[in-house]
């Protein structure tokens, strides 16, 4: 897999071009325009303010062949990627496709409009079965400025399993099974079946690690989507430079357990009562693989 190890604007010698990048991992897709609107840059002409206020200069947009210029160079450098007339954080990853019965599901890097689609599948799976961590991360997706991140202070990723119906290319009015299962359709703008969340810790002693978080929506499991899913995070995370990948459960998910450990995943230890569950008491299970 060609990826863009992880990210980080702390070398970036050009001002310009830093202020760039924040710009875009701070929102996520950003269209030209409002790049060329929002990024500012001080004119070096120095202007008086009122007595005992001293002087100050002023804030202007740059010209914009020294923006292009900027842009083409992060792109190039592998920072930012330009899709859909938006310009992003470059994940790299190619996309790998799984052939269902009634239809193909695309597993890629996510991007900010998969977002909703990411919250409402992470919701589905919390909901059915107890997922403390997936819960937690969808709530700070929904808060966040943007779905990836990443900045001196962390770095986060996503990867969906996007699913494409073949009776969508045919052109019908009658939705398909598919499209009933998961609310897909015309007018919905999101079709992800599935997700990989990876948090990477913010402390230095611990940015050699990833939490995973993972999950597929009921009506798609046992597809072979969840695997497709796991292989695919653990081998970017692996091209990044994580060198551990970690997943905390509580023990009565017995599926979740069990699917990380026949995946090759090790049982590292348990946290007897972690968490309390329908008023009871449950064990949490620490699980962890090695890229």
């Amino acid at each position: 897999m060609s990826v863009q190890p992880r990210m980080s604007p702390e070398e970036f010698d050009d001002e310009l071009e830093r202020t760039i990048y924040e710009y875009v991992e701070r929102n996520g897709a950003v269209e030209p325009a409002e790049l060329a609107r929002a990024i500012r840059i001080e004119s070096g002409t120095t202007h008086s303010k009122p007595a005992r206020s001293g002087t100050y200069t002023e804030s202007i947009c740059p010209p914009a062949e020294d923006l292009e210029s900027c842009v083409q160079a992060l792109t190039e450098r592998g920072y930012l990627t330009e899709s859909d007339g938006k310009i992003r954080l470059a994940l790299g990853g190619t996309p790998t496709e799984l052939a269902l019965e009634d239809a193909t599901v695309t597993v890629r890097p996510a991007r900010e409009e998969d977002r909703e689609g990411i919250v409402e599948t992470m919701r589905e799976v919390a909901d059915e079965g107890p997922y403390i961590v997936a819960e937690n991360v969808a709530t700070q997706l929904e808060r966040d400025s943007a779905l990836v991140r990443a900045n001196e202070e962390r770095s986060r990723v996503c990867f969906v399993a996007s699913l494409e119906s073949e009776s969508d290319e045919g052109g019908g009015d009658d939705e398909s099974d598919v499209d009933a299962a998961t609310g897909a359709g015309a007018d919905t703008d999101s079709d992800v079946v599935g997700w990989l969340h990876l948090d990477a810790h913010e402390l230095p002693s611990l940015s050699h690690t990833a939490e995973l978080t993972l999950g597929v929506a009921p009506a798609f499991r046992r597809e072979g989507i969840g695997s497709s899913l796991l292989e695919y995070g653990l081998e970017w995370a692996g091209d990044a430079g994580y060198r551990k990948c970690y997943q905390n459960l509580p023990a009565t998910n017995e599926t979740a357990v069990e699917f990380l450990e026949d995946n090759g995943w090790r049982r590292e230890g348990v946290h007897e009562e972690q968490y309390r569950i329908d008023d009871e008491y449950v064990d949490e299970v620490m699980l962890a693989a090695w890229p």
